[in-house]
C-alpha cells in the first residue's frame, strides 16, 4: 500500500523542483497516524507512561482527519476547503483541553461540549462524502467502491459507538474492558479501510471537476450587435465631441436602457467606462487636429473643445495620459516630420 502511494507521488510530480505530498497522501498519513496512535494508547493502558499524553493527543484527532480523508477521498480537488480545515481545527484544538487539563468548571465543560458536537458533525459528514458526486454515469466499479466504504465506516461507527455507549439496563451491559477493546479492533479495522480506500484511487482517480465553457447566449449577441451600434455612433456621428456627454445621453440615442450600454462599454468593448471609451475617441480625434498642417494656427484650446473636452485641463491631463507628451509637444514634432 505504501509503495502504491510513494508511486502515486513520484509518477505525478514533476523532476524540478520536487512536489508536495497530494491531499490524498497527506490526509492519508495523517489519518492513519491518528488511528495509530489511538490504538497504541488503547494497547498500553496504563503502562504508556510518558507516551500517554501525545498519544491522547494524536489520537483525539481522529474524527477530524477521518472526515478529511474521507474528502480527498471523494472530492478529485486538489486543495481543502477553506471551511473543512476550519472545522477541523476546531474539533482538534477543543479536544486538547480536557488532555492537558487546562481549563475547568464551565469553560471546561464549554470547550467539552463544544468538541462533542464538531466530532459528531464530523462524524455524520463523513457519511455524506462518498454520495458528493455520486452519478449514474459513474463507472460500476466506483459505485460499488462508494457503496462499500458507506457500509463498513457505519458498521464501525455502530460497534464502536452506538453499541458501546449503550444506557444502563438496555438488556446485557457491555463492561468498560470490552467496551474499549471494541473501540481497538473498531480503530484498527478503520486502518484497514483507510489504506484500501487509498490503495482504490490509485488504480481509479477521479477527475478533477471541469469548469463549463461560456456559450453564446441571445444576451452576447445582442452586446455584440449593440458595440457595433455605439462604434458606429462614435466614429460616424461624433456623439463624442459634444461636452458633457453621459450614459443616459448615448442610451436615448440609441434606444436602450442605461444598464445596456453600461454593460456593453465594459463587457463587449473593454473600456473601464463611459469616461474612458469617449476620452479615447476625443484623444484620436484630436491627435489628427494637432497633426494636421492645415490647423496650424487653430489653438489647442480650441481644438479641446472640437473634440468635446469643456476646459483645456482635463484635456492637457488626458492627452497626456495617452500619448505620454503634451498636446503642444506631439503638435510640434508632428508638424516637424510633415
Amino acid at each position: 500500500m505504501s509503495s502504491t502511494l510513494l508511486s502515486l507521488t513520484l509518477d505525478t510530480a514533476p523532476a524540478t523542483p520536487p512536489k508536495r505530498p497530494g491531499r490524498l497522501a497527506a490526509h492519508w498519513a495523517l489519518t492513519t497516524g491518528s488511528l495509530a496512535c489511538f490504538v497504541l494508547g488503547q494497547l498500553l493502558g496504563a503502562n504508556a507512561g510518558m507516551l500517554a499524553a501525545p498519544l491522547a493527543i494524536g489520537g483525539g484527532a481522529g474524527c477530524a482527519f477521518s472526515w478529511l480523508f474521507t474528502r480527498a477521498v471523494f472530492d478529485p480537488r486538489e486543495h481543502d476547503a477553506r471551511w473543512s480545515r476550519i472545522v477541523a481545527l476546531v474539533v482538534f484544538l477543543t479536544g486538547l483541553f480536557p488532555i492537558l487539563g487546562l481549563l475547568e468548571g464551565p469553560a471546561a465543560r464549554m470547550i467539552q461540549n463544544t468538541h462533542a458536537l464538531g466530532s459528531s458533525t464530523v462524524l455524520l459528514l463523513t457519511f455524506v462524502e462518498p454520495f458528493n458526486g455520486f452519478r449514474r454515469e459513474l463507472p460500476a466499479a466506483e459505485k460499488r467502491f462508494r457503496v462499500i466504504f458507506v457500509a463498513v465506516y457505519a458498521l464501525l461507527m455502530g460497534s464502536s459507538v452506538l453499541a458501546v455507549n449503550q444506557p444502563d439496563g438496555a438488556g446485557a451491559a457491555i463492561d468498560h474492558d470490552v467496551a474499549e477493546r471494541v473501540k481497538t479492533i473498531c480503530a484498527g479495522l478503520a486502518l484497514l479501510l483507510c489504506g484500501a480506500a487509498t490503495w482504490f484511487r490509485a488504480g481509479h482517480p477521479l477527475s478533477a471537476p471541469k469548469r463549463r465553457r461560456e456559450t453564446p447566449t441571445a444576451d452576447a449577441a445582442e452586446d455584440a450587435d449593440l458595440a457595433r451600434r455605439i462604434t458606429s455612433v462614435l466614429r460616424e456621428d461624433a456623439f463624442h465631441a459634444a461636452p458633457h456627454r453621459k450614459v443616459a445621453d448615448l442610451a436615448r440615442r440609441l434606444g436602450e436602457p442605461d444598464y445596456k450600454i453600461s454593460r456593453c462599454v465594459t463587457a463587449s468593448l473593454g473600456f473601464a467606462n463611459f469616461n474612458q471609451m469617449l476620452n479615447t475617441y476625443r484623444i484620436a480625434r484630436a491627435r489628427e487636429m494637432l497633426a494636421d498642417p492645415a490647423l496650424r494656427n487653430r489653438s489647442i484650446l480650441l481644438i479641446a473643445l472640437d473634440c468635446g473636452f469643456g476646459s483645456i485641463g482635463p484635456f492637457n491631463r488626458a492627452f497626456k495620459a495617452a500619448a505620454g507628451v503634451t498636446p503642444r509637444a506631439f503638435r510640434t514634432a508632428s508638424l516637424r516630420e510633415s
